[in-house]
């Protein structure tokens, strides 16, 4: 993992067969963001879970090839669970896509991430019994 910042914004370069998630997870920590956003990333993935939460929760599914990462963003609170509330669309071979809520990753070939640092918001996450999740707490 390699990271440098300016002002807000941390820019994050994760390398062939980096695990996606410790990998902005240290970046986080490095740079000292607490509560934050994941902007956008590109690159692509490989041994990845995604889920769709359905009634019975997360219905999830693995995919062991690579993938160009289309869209990546989410929340970061990282003093909760999850520290990260991503979601991804992937496009495959033959230029469908699929996407979801994503649980794991590993980069493939190359990944650019941009994140940013809130100084003021404070993300957390409170536990839900309606929904079941870990919900997102604004303070």
């Amino acid at each position: 993992m390699q990271s440098a910042e300016e002002g807000h914004i941390v820019m994050v370069k994760l390398v062939d067969g980096e695990d996606v998630l410790p990998g902005l997870e240290a970046a986080a920590r490095k740079h000292g963001i607490e509560s934050g956003a994941v902007l956008w990333g590109i690159g692509m993935l490989q041994d990845f879970e995604i889920g769709f939460f359905g009634p019975q929760g997360y219905e999830k599914t693995s995919f062991p090839g690579r993938h160009e990462l289309i869209a990546f963003h989410g929340s970061i609170a990282m003093r909760s669970e999850p520290k990260f509330h991503l979601h991804v669309a992937l496009g495959q071979r033959d230029h469908s896509v699929v996407g979801g809520h994503l649980f794991r990753a590993k980069a493939c070939v190359v990944n650019e991430v941009c994140l940013e640092r809130f100084d003021r918001i404070r993300l957390n996450r409170v536990a839900n019994p309606k929904t079941g999740l870990n919900e997102l707490e604004v303070e």
